[in-house]
């Protein structure tokens, strides 16, 4: 229907080629856009000429207060009196009141209340329209001409047409506004979750490692000093310190850093290697982050630990080798630990060995989704 209604309304060939030309260049710049003010000022300057345009106001709704959103042609006086303007009895008050496009001549002597301020400005033609997305009334957009004819059939098609197209990238502006909002708000309450989780594990290892300190049993000493290292272990998976550009996921190396710190001293922790990001689900990154602690309980000393992600798209696997004297005897704790066994099973994970000295850890890993994706091998 627009490339009709330019086809139809063009006084010729060569107009309607130029101005379905302009109307592909407009639209190109509205869809693009990131910036409602910007967006209109493009579509200005890029019709101003051939639309002979002196002025032009974009007035902007939000809920119920109406406020310029940008102009041109004016001088900075002009632009402040037009941010004052009370858009009520104006001109585009009506527009948008009637949701109708309205196309006033002869302002200059016509003495009218609705046209008072574009007088001012020396204008003497104005077409003013409703920006509408459905039943929603976003604005108007309007333009003026200080010293010419009136605007034909063709330009006001056209005019309408780019109006139509401004209201559409107008409304995804808005869409995306609110869709980077409601991000921002999910980020936060997650954080914050992160946050209150972490402080009551903290209480919860507190109480569990002084109950360990008094116990008079060594058995029932040592299982609980155990149960407050495993607890700041799932501690340790919500620190912001391994916050990614998503904050539902952890990065995976860092924690397991972190961890090795925790039990064997800062001194002790020997390089990670990875060959891209690996970022997982925190639901993932705890079983993992106590898998390891569990296998750091078994191994001789502390490895050396390299990440991989391998396979194709959509079937990425992730390799973590285990690299230190005697790893590679503990392959079967997975068939004579239930705590393992169950991490195992929860992550779909596998341990094979290479060797007395590496331990090699098995599991899916959804690079699209979870993480950066490397390129395939």
């Amino acid at each position: 229907m627009p490339g009709e209604a330019i086809g139809t309304a063009a006084a010729g060939p060569a107009d309607a080629q130029r101005y379905m030309a302009l109307v592909a260049a407009a639209t190109d710049r509205l869809m693009a856009a990131d910036d409602p003010a910007a967006m209109i000022d493009s579509l200005f300057a890029l019709i101003r000429d051939e639309m002979r345009l002196d002025v032009f106001f974009h007035f902007r709704r939000d809920g119920d207060a109406v406020r310029l959103e940008t102009s041109g042609g004016l001088t900075r006086a002009e632009r402040h009196a037009a941010a004052d303007l009370d858009i009520g009895p104006s001109a585009c008050g009506q527009a948008m009141r009637e949701r109708r496009v309205l196309h006033l001549t002869d302002i200059q002597t016509s003495g009218e209340a609705q046209t008072a301020f574009v007088r001012s400005l020396g204008v003497d033609v104005y077409l003013c329209m409703p920006l509408l997305h459905g039943d929603e009334v976003l604005g108007t957009l309007g333009f003026g001409r200080r010293a010419a004819r009136p605007f034909d059939e063709d330009e006001r098609r056209l005019l309408l047409l780019l109006c139509h197209y401004a209201a559409l990238a107008q409304h995804r502006l808005r869409i995306e506004e609110a869709l980077r909002h409601g991000l921002d708000t999910q980020a936060r309450l997650l954080a914050e979750l992160n946050h209150r989780v972490r402080n009551a594990l903290q209480v919860a290892i507190g109480l569990v490692s002084h109950e360990g300190r008094e116990a008079q049993d060594p058995g029932t000493r040592g299982a609980l000093m155990r149960a407050a290292e495993r607890l700041q272990v799932l501690a340790s998976a919500h620190r912001p310190l391994y916050a990614t550009a998503d904050p539902g996921l952890v990065d995976l190396p860092a924690l397991f850093g972190d961890v090795i710190a925790q039990l064997r001293g800062h001194e002790a922790a020997l390089p990670i290697t990875v060959d891209s990001p690996v970022a997982v689900p925190i639901e993932r990154a705890v079983a993992a982050a106590l898998l390891l602690d569990a296998l750091m309980a078994e191994g001789a000393g502390v490895p050396r630990i390299a990440f991989a992600v391998r396979g194709v798209p959509g079937n990425e696997m992730l390799r973590i080798a285990f690299q230190a004297i005697g790893w590679g005897r503990i392959v079967d704790l997975v068939d004579r630990n239930r705590l393992v066994g169950r991490l195992c099973h929860q992550l779909r994970a596998t341990l094979t060995s290479e060797g007395d000295g590496c331990l090699i850890l098995v599991m899916p890993h959804d690079g699209g989704t979870y993480g950066t994706r490397p390129s395939a091998p």
